[in-house]
């Protein structure tokens, strides 16, 4: 069982902001910083700002990554038309980005391994990742509330925080997520048991991937012509090599592979949270191309909102790594979005 103390704001974060970079182009800077979590874990945090403009926004946007790569390789891809954050701080967002524990330099506790029953990843350790940085946030920029975003499995995690916690949050954005309901789900058949096809098939604790793993699931769902139409080849190489570059074997990608488990049996309607208890604003999209979420959840998290907040449920056009696309190709649909839904509490 792990102990979930009271963690005094004083010692919440620590800075590490020795990173500060230019880009001559949008005039973003960046810096890292470390925050504290619980059981002795530090999450890395990235923090973006216009040089030249403040903020437009009263909140803070947060951004979480998913299953699979981290923030970095997810939304600040060092290349021109890489950064998804840098795009959104150009259009006037104040934006973080954070990695759960275990994603690129976000630190692990140490497990007893031996544990039939341990899920590493999982959304109760993720809602302790988000708490500490939130808080971290909240403090640094003297303010009640930040908007929170999360991709595919990190809408997951934002909802179960954000169903926990709306009183920190003024936006609540989901792109791509699963959601609690029975329903067709093309990934199954990879994580079950044969003798039960209800039950997960445990395994390894980590998920890794090649080079090549991480791009063949966004190439097969988009046709053959077309395929250069969508991702630009260098913003495809540099997130291959940067996904790739943590960790002890810089071969492949290796993450913790508990959102797996969680992730079979919401697709069988298991609710580890129910979206019925977040009273904040929320956007929640799904695209046309998306391998991950499925029609219904989009439905099922539209019947569950409370429908006292503002709500906007919306399939848009673009892959499940639209982020990674060109502007055409749904990455300017979904900024639009995004900053349009921010504008108001």
């Amino acid at each position: 069982m792990r102990k979930i103390g009271i963690i005094l704001l004083a010692s919440l974060f620590i800075f590490s902001c020795k990173n500060e970079e230019r880009n001559t182009d949008t005039k973003v800077i960046h810096r890292d910083h470390k925050v504290k979590s619980t059981d002795g874990v530090e999450i890395f945090v990235r923090e973006f700002q216009n040089s030249v403009n403040d903020s437009l926004y009263p909140y803070p946007l947060l951004l979480i990554h998913g299953g699979g790569p981290g923030v970095l390789a997810s939304f600040d891809i060092n290349v021109p038309n890489g950064s998804f954050a840098k795009k959104l701080t150009d259009k006037g967002l104040k934006v973080y980005m954070m990695n759960i524990r275990g994603w690129e330099s976000s630190t692990l506790p140490d497990y007893n391994e031996s544990d039939s029953t341990l899920v590493i990843g999982n959304h109760k350790e993720a809602y302790d990742d988000i708490k500490s940085v939130v808080d971290f946030i909240k403090e640094k920029e003297k303010i009640e509330k930040i908007s929170l975003f999360g991709w595919a499995t990190g809408g997951h995690w934002g909802g179960y925080f954000a169903s926990k916690n709306s009183k920190d949050l003024a936006h609540f954005i989901s792109l791509n997520s699963l959601y609690g309901v029975n329903a067709p789900w093309e990934l199954r058949h990879f994580f079950w048991q044969e003798e039960d096809t209800t039950r997960f098939k445990r395994g390894t604790l980590f998920r890794t991937s090649d080079k090549q793993g991480l791009v063949s699931k966004w190439m097969s769902t988009i046709p053959a012509e077309n395929k250069n139409e969508w991702r630009d080849s260098l913003v495809m190489e540099e997130y291959r090599n940067t996904a790739i570059s943590f960790g002890k074997d810089t071969t492949k990608m290796t993450v913790p592979g508990g959102y797996r488990e969680e992730s079979f049996y919401m697709s069988l309607g298991k609710k580890y949270w129910t979206a019925k208890e977040i009273y904040v604003p929320s956007l929640i999209i799904r695209t046309e191309l998306d391998f991950w979420s499925r029609p219904e959840d989009l439905k099922a998290f539209g019947e569950d909102l409370p429908s006292t907040i503002k709500r906007r449920m919306i399939q848009i056009p673009g892959t499940h790594y639209l982020f990674l696309d060109k502007m055409e190709k749904g990455k300017g649909q979904l900024i639009n979005e995004i900053v349009e839904f921010v504008k108001s509490e």
